[in-house]
């Protein structure tokens, strides 16, 4: 294999094969240049040995980037994205994230992973518990609604979308999603 030698932000070298990046292309939604990217900031944030793609990173160090630093949902992301032990993330989970926020991800596939981030007590169904702190998020901690305004709130996307009785299933809430055009615009970010 011969390392993919294009200079990049800064004027470092790619760490990756060519072969590594096509695969890379081939299994995500990010192009060449968006993966490279990727690296760059990956491996800025790296405490030490910037050069090591098997390097770990901490969910909080992951969750202060730009492009998550503000989301009040950036530990749900992180965890749901997540496969090293106790929550630490690979590159090729950086990599899930940004393919899934990626413009080019079709709506079934942000769907699936906007659930799994919603689901805050993952048991894989959006209760009345997850609704509660799904508003408790995106209305922040000024209590810009009165507890029954909340369990309204609550309780008419419930009706609106509970179609069986038993909490938002993922069908359900993809189905959901379909009605909301502004979501697959909303549910992304770039480099």
């Amino acid at each position: 294999m011969h390392n993919f030698e294009a200079r990049v932000m800064g004027g470092r070298k790619s760490v990756f094969t060519h072969e590594e990046l096509d695969e890379y292309e081939e299994l995500t939604y990010l192009t060449r240049k968006e993966i490279l990217l990727a690296w760059e900031k990956w491996s800025s944030r790296l405490d030490r040995d910037h050069h090591n793609r098997n390097a770990t990173m901490k969910p909080q160090d992951l969750e202060s980037i730009e492009e998550l630093r503000y989301n009040p949902f950036k530990d749900r992301i992180t965890r749901v994205f997540s496969t090293g032990p106790g929550g630490e993330l690979h590159f090729e989970d950086f990599l899930d994230i940004l393919s899934v926020m990626s413009e080019k991800a079709p709506l079934q596939l942000k769907a699936h992973y906007a659930f799994h981030v919603f689901d805050m007590n993952e048991d894989a169904i959006l209760d009345e518990e997850d609704l509660h702190l799904i508003v408790d998020r995106l209305t922040g901690t000024t209590n810009a609604l009165q507890p029954e305004e909340k369990m309204k709130l609550v309780q008419s996307v419930l009706k609106e979308t509970d179609l069986d009785g038993g909490g938002i299933s993922e069908e359900e809430f993809k189905h959901l999603l379909t009605k909301c055009p502004d979501f697959i615009h909303a549910f992304r970010f770039t480099l």
